[in-house]
């Protein structure tokens, strides 16, 4: 799977909480979701540097998340997902995609020893209980993230690279009409930046 995600994540505070209840009874719930993401990277930070961050999701499926043009803003990125119990094409492709991000990385037969094998360490823990509503190709999540907070993510998921700028602009109209402050970095940097100071400076995204 490989879709290219525009999403802009705000705080969800009173004022924009009560603007956002009627909007979202104009939309479809799609239910509610509890994502557990555990975040990976090397001692060095090589995958944070460059703005990758791998993780597993509800210890189920590898994820990368990326910016191919290596752009400043936190607004898009290509997403790759790969069921841990990968094999033949498919683990072909998940170690081509980390050998493209860590020019030393040695190819493993699975997900587990891909990841020890090569010295990776679990960088961030995110427990995220969601509120899922979609309208088309909209989605709209309220998160309660343990440790941070709640949070308004809206996400358009492009199928191109040329629909992310007209997606982005129906996303900033959103967020404009529900006086939402938009957030300049993602789950991972406000964590670190709570508990792992270092690394949130080495990153590329930064409050």
């Amino acid at each position: 799977m490989c879709v290219i995600e525009a999403e802009l994540k705000c705080r969800l505070t009173s004022d924009v909480r009560r603007k956002l209840d009627g909007y979202l009874k104009t939309m479809q719930w799609s239910g509610n979701v509890h994502n557990l993401d555990v975040y990976y990277d090397t001692t060095s930070w090589d995958l944070l540097r460059r703005a990758v961050f791998v993780r597993i999701r509800n210890q189920a499926r590898l994820e990368f998340k990326f910016n191919e043009q290596a752009e400043q803003r936190h607004v898009h990125c290509t997403e790759r997902a790969f069921p841990l119990e990968s094999s033949g094409p498919v683990l072909e492709q998940m170690n081509g995609l980390f050998a493209a991000f860590l020019p030393t990385w040695r190819v493993a037969s699975d997900v587990t020893t891909a990841l020890t094998g090569n010295h990776l360490i679990e960088l961030a823990r995110i427990d995220n209980r969601r509120e899922v509503y979609t309208d088309g190709l909209l989605e709209v999540s309220v998160d309660a993230v343990k440790g941070l907070g709640d949070f308004l993510e809206m996400e358009i998921c492009c199928s191109e690279e040329q629909e992310v700028e007209k997606a982005l602009a129906t996303l900033q109209r959103l967020a404009h009409d529900l006086a939402a402050e938009h957030i300049q970095v993602g789950y991972v940097e406000l964590w670190l930046r709570e508990h792992n100071p270092p690394a949130y400076q080495a990153g590329r995204y930064h409050l």
